[in-house]
């Protein structure tokens, strides 16, 4: 006390003209603001993209999103005739087809598989007078001695884009036009040139099994000659290669009627059945059925100017797995987000009258979600694909995609809004009792004003995330229901992500993993991407967040 005394009467003693005032020229009053005021909505915007992993998240959506508009768009197969493939361009003679980004990268994306062959199979690959080999590169030979035989196996790379011949029905303009290609190459057939035509020479392997063949089983004793014919001509009916002359394998001391292997002549090299003209001239089309035997990966390229590339591999149709990926991804999305939409239209209406009013209302309104959400989404799922798929008028009216995209829709919307409607109620109880908003009340402030300007703006962080990840919920949902089989799409026209899934399980992992791999990862990175944008979302558009990364 004494000191506070004391420093007072030493500023006393100092004159006045030492004090001078420090604004004395100058009019004082507010400063104005350098910065304009930001809205409630710039400001989420600015805080999401502080968030990396959120804006991570958000371009991987885009960019499949992208992919599956796009792609169908500008797909390569596009260019294929509509009538021909109406239902979108699929080849059985490329079904199976790894898949290829590059080519002879030693195995690495590049259509071929490694498979290990037994003799007879690794002949019917390497004796072929098709154009492009099956065998790439040069194979491990491993060899077994069982007794006093040797039996080798062939471990070696298979290039699955090679087809083989085929026999295709050829009318005569595309005929002369194939000839008059290949007289303009100088491409004729002969026996040391064989790699080169699209025309291959007709075989008759029929004549070959049921006269000379026959004939010398019979001489030989063989006790199952029937039944070694049969499968002889099943033998040459699916390897469409083979156009020489097999006998079956010798097993004990009769012949094996499943293996065959290469007759050879005096030079070890296989017998042809191509079939002659009586003038000993080699016969390339039927003059009956007008059937061809081609090159079919030659005769391919020359029919549409392309070869056939499937970058994520084909289905066991012939189908390019990258298109339809795309065209799946599309209505998953389409799915997810329309079903999420209309879920959240139903919940938000809901959840806000019962939780703004509460009372007997919300009380009702409890008691009715409350059953609604008793009942599981694949009974419901189960139930409407019966009934909708037997009632004869609805089927004819939507047809089988019409009835699929309605039971789904049905099922995923009837107990989907409940979710959004507990949120939102338990927002709404939340906030209603908030000073501004009985402030608000007080002042006068209708209902519709107090939920749509006080209530809902602070409870949308909260509800849009909700929203957004209900998204990879409906995608991963219907996703799982068609790999149990439950939703069926087949017949319908329609390709989901799932009925995608449910094809590479029924085509088998450990032959075709592609299948699997392919729509597994795009689910999976849909699932991690909607994850990571939802809390992204739900960070910014939390109101009481705002500044708190200043």
């Amino acid at each position: 006390m004494n000191n506070e005394k004391d420093i007072y009467t030493e500023k006393s003693k100092i004159p006045a003209s030492e004090f001078e005032l420090v604004h004395n020229d100058e009019n004082l009053h507010d400063t104005k603001f350098e910065t304009r005021p930001v809205g409630w909505f710039e400001d989420s915007v600015r805080r999401f993209a502080k968030n990396k992993a959120s804006v991570v998240g958000f371009i991987l959506i885009a960019i499949l999103t992208l992919f599956s508009v796009i792609v169908p768009i500008i797909s390569p197969f596009n260019y294929y005739s509509k009538s021909e493939f109406p239902d979108g361009f699929r080849d059985v003679h490329y079904r199976d087809c790894a898949p290829k980004l590059f080519d002879n990268a030693g195995g690495f994306w590049d259509g071929t598989v490694q498979k290990s062959l037994g003799e007879v199979d690794y002949q019917v690959k390497v004796n072929t007078d098709a154009n492009s080999p099956y065998v790439v590169g040069k194979p491990k030979v491993i060899e077994d001695v069982i007794g006093s035989k040797i039996y080798k196996t062939y471990v070696t790379r298979i290039d699955t884009y090679a087809v083989g011949t085929a026999v295709v029905e050829m009318y005569d303009d595309m005929f002369n036009d194939i000839q008059a290609y290949e007289a303009s190459k100088n491409i004729t057939f002969t026996l040391d040139n064989m790699h080169k035509s699209i025309l291959k020479p007709l075989i008759d392997y029929k004549d070959y099994v049921d006269g000379e063949l026959k004939t010398k089983l019979e001489t030989a004793g063989a006790a199952n000659v029937t039944n070694i014919i049969d499968q002889a001509k099943n033998f040459y009916e699916h390897n469409g290669s083979v156009y020489y002359k097999i006998f079956p394998t010798k097993k004990g001391n009769g012949y094996s009627d499943t293996q065959f292997e290469p007759v050879l002549d005096a030079n070890n090299k296989v017998i042809d059945l191509y079939v002659k003209d009586a003038s000993e001239n080699l016969v390339f089309r039927s003059t009956e059925d007008r059937n061809v035997r081609v090159d079919y990966n030659a005769y391919f390229k020359f029919k549409y100017g392309k070869s056939v590339r499937y970058v994520f591999g084909a289905n066991l149709e012939g189908r390019d797995l990258l298109t339809r990926l795309a065209e799946g991804g599309r209505f998953s999305l389409l799915l997810g987000i329309g079903i999420t939409l209309i879920n959240f239209i139903i919940g938000l209406i809901w959840g806000a009258i019962s939780g703004y009013y509460g009372g007997t209302a919300d009380l009702i309104m409890e008691r009715v979600t409350d059953i609604i959400s008793g009942i599981p989404t694949i009974i419901i799922m189960s139930l409407c694909s019966i009934q909708f798929t037997n009632n004869i008028a609805l089927k004819s009216a939507l047809g089988k995609s019409g009835i699929v995209v309605l039971a789904i829709l049905i099922a995923f919307v009837y107990n989907g809004w409940v979710g959004v409607a507990g949120r939102t109620r338990m927002q709404f109880y939340r906030f209603k009792g908030q000073e501004y908003v009985l402030a608000s009340r007080t002042l006068g402030a209708k209902d519709r004003r107090l939920i749509f300007k006080h209530i809902l703006p602070n409870a949308a962080g909260t509800l849009v995330t909700s929203c957004v990840l209900m998204i990879p919920g409906v995608i991963f949902a219907e996703s799982s229901l068609s790999y149990l089989g439950i939703i069926d799409f087949r017949g319908s026209g329609i390709v989901s992500i799932g009925a995608l899934l449910d094809e590479g399980n029924q085509a088998g992992i450990k032959s075709y993993p592609y299948l699997l791999l392919f729509p597994s990862l795009v689910v999976s990175i849909l699932m991690v991407s909607y994850n990571l944008f939802g809390n992204g979302l739900r960070d910014a558009f939390n109101t009481t967040l705002r500044g708190s990364e200043d």
